[in-house]
């Protein structure tokens, strides 16, 4: 396989790594909280697009956009349900929140739909296109377009919207927005909803080519994880940038080295990164005076 059929199909990847870096990125920058139970708002989300697809027989559009839609809202819940009465208390106590999250979510996903692995048609055909000698799965472009129009959307809502201001405001100083008039609550609430939306995004995308099935999501909260910490957990841009690293060098070393060590090449990268550049490559380190 030539090296731009690969570099492509590792965007194609490294756009779900992304998406799911950056639904990680978007909790941590507010609440200081890796959210522990994405792997299961993915596979939520998954699952939701393939019960409107396939059990209620809905467009494939209506069904994308009822699953991200019922995932952003579930995301709200949670922040108001789990999140609320505990926002003050300490990262260790959040995080162990989430992690109880992700087993309750699992175990309720079992409960209709046992350990069955359950397939999920793709938008288009399975056939492949070839374009000046590049092979392109139609999935593929299909994910990279999709992701880079949340991405740009995200971007445009943080830049440009009132309470996209508000989200950035209460990320950098949440005193701060609180004396100014800012609505923290809501801008959790608004967090949380968006970060599930971008998981169910990336759910209902990954869910052909990795089936559905209620463990689903682990792999991606690792992959997600990892791209972020890459490009810095502090920063959006570095999540988008990560999650596209990680796909690639995945594809890269999977074609040329071999599959064997395709799924911990990135990880190995990671560490290097890391090692040189301990807040990854856009992280901020955080400077306080004692």
């Amino acid at each position: 396989m030539d090296i731009a059929t690969l570099l492509l199909a590792g965007i194609a990847k490294g756009s779900l790594y992304a998406l799911a870096a950056l639904a990680l990125v978007l909790i941590y920058k507010t609440q200081d909280v890796v959210n522990f139970a994405f792997g299961e708002i993915f596979m939520f989300g998954a699952f939701s697009g393939y019960i409107s697809l396939k059990i209620l027989t809905l467009p494939y559009w209506l069904s994308f956009v009822l699953a991200v839609v019922t995932i952003g809202f579930f995301g709200a819940l949670i922040e108001r349900v789990a999140f609320r009465r505990v926002a003050h208390m300490p990262h260790l106590t959040l995080a162990m929140v989430t992690v109880g999250l992700s087993f309750a979510m699992k175990g309720a996903a079992r409960i209709p739909f046992g350990s069955d692995i359950y397939t999920f048609p793709p938008i288009f055909p399975d056939e492949p296109i070839r374009m000046a000698g590049v092979v392109v799965a139609p999935q593929g472009l299909a994910t990279i377009v999709v992701a880079v129009a949340v991405t740009g959307a995200f971007f445009l809502f943080f830049r440009r919207s009132s309470l996209g201001k508000q989200m950035r405001a209460t990320q950098q100083n949440m005193t701060g927005a609180r004396l100014v008039g800012v609505n923290v609550n809501k801008v959790f609430s608004v967090t949380w909803a968006l970060s599930a939306a971008v998981g169910a995004v990336a759910g209902v995308l990954a869910a052909p080519s990795v089936l559905v099935y209620p463990d689903m999501g682990v792999t991606f909260l690792l992959k997600g994880f990892a791209a972020a910490v890459l490009g810095g957990l502090d920063s959006v841009p570095g999540a988008i940038v990560g999650g596209f690293l990680v796909g690639i060098i995945e594809m890269l070393v999977g074609g040329l080295v071999s599959t064997a060590f395709q799924d911990v090449s990135a990880f190995f990268i990671i560490m290097l990164v890391l090692f040189l550049k301990p807040d990854g490559l856009f992280g901020v380190r955080a400077m306080s005076r004692v």
